[in-house]
């Protein structure tokens, strides 16, 4: 059923930041979709094809590295090849076997994300063949996302198991939400500026939005779902393999609710504001 046509609002509180706007509590969704998952398991399958994968190509990658780098890095650390060169060499391995793992799952993770999106949209009845698109992977996998350089500067944070995850996740909260629906906003070809009504409440520059009040809300729907996200990719050894899968699905599942709404909020611009859609 179509949104009921609004009033016409000033830009500025065209979108309401109030809680569960879409019905749900969105930070229900990253823990919700565990067992959607599990349930279904077109998704599963694709989930588990992801881990077993990246456990593999790590282990290959380490063995590569071991059998071919490994002598000639600790040859030029130690040209007499004592006991502390190969001790370097063999972390100077490992710390290129991660960037090498982490940049292949990186890619392998992306097209995942992207099948499982669909997959579960589908599934719910809420993908429109005709009239969305999947999002590539070189658009997913662009480095200047969403405050990038914030999350880059608070990464250490993470150190410090779960309370580090936590304080993370809460710093990038709206903006890490934002990133997982960007997959139905592009699908949908919502326009950057109502994309930022849409999570903002208001066509806020990202710059400005990092140092708004809003943006870190507990009402906010889009902060509240990318906290969740972001907190349950922190968890060790898990977080980080399996869960960008499954938060996916839980984006489709937000996704669907908005669907089942009417469509995001910030559509009405269209109707009420067409010259705003820019």
């Amino acid at each position: 059923m179509a949104r009921a046509p609004m009033p016409t609002p000033p830009i500025a509180n065209l979108v309401s930041l109030r809680k569960h706007r879409y019905g749900c509590d969105p930070s229900r969704y990253p823990i919700k979709s565990v067992a959607y998952v599990i349930s279904h398991t077109s998704l599963w399958r694709i989930v588990f094809n992801v881990a077993c994968c990246g456990t593999i190509l790590a282990v290959i990658i380490l063995i590569v590295l071991l059998a071919t780098a490994l002598k000639p890095q600790a040859e030029l650390i130690s040209p007499n090849l004592e006991w502390w060169g190969w001790l370097i060499g063999v972390l100077v391995v490992f710390v290129e076997a991660a960037i090498c793992a982490t940049l292949l799952i990186v890619v392998s993770q992306s097209k995942a994300q992207t099948k499982v999106f669909v997959e579960t949209m589908r599934i719910e009845g809420y993908w429109r063949e005709n009239e969305m698109k999947p999002q590539s992977t070189i658009k997913d996998l662009n480095l200047l996302k969403k405050a990038f350089v914030v999350r880059i500067v608070t990464l250490p944070i993470q150190i410090v198991p779960l309370l580090g995850g936590a304080v993370y996740s809460a710093i990038n909260a709206t903006f890490t939400g934002w990133d997982y629906m960007d997959r139905y906003f592009d699908a949908i070809s919502l326009p950057p500026k109502l994309q930022r009504v849409e999570v903002f409440g208001e066509d806020r520059s990202d710059c400005l939005a990092l140092l708004h009040p809003a943006t870190y809300d507990s009402d906010n729907d889009y902060a509240r779902f990318g906290f969740m996200c972001g907190f349950m990719e922190s968890l060790p050894i898990v977080g980080w393999v399996l869960f960008p899968v499954t938060n996916a699905v839980a984006a489709a599942l937000f996704a669907c609710d908005i669907e089942k709404s009417g469509g995001p909020a910030a559509l009405e611009i269209l109707k009420s504001h067409p010259s705003q859609s820019a």
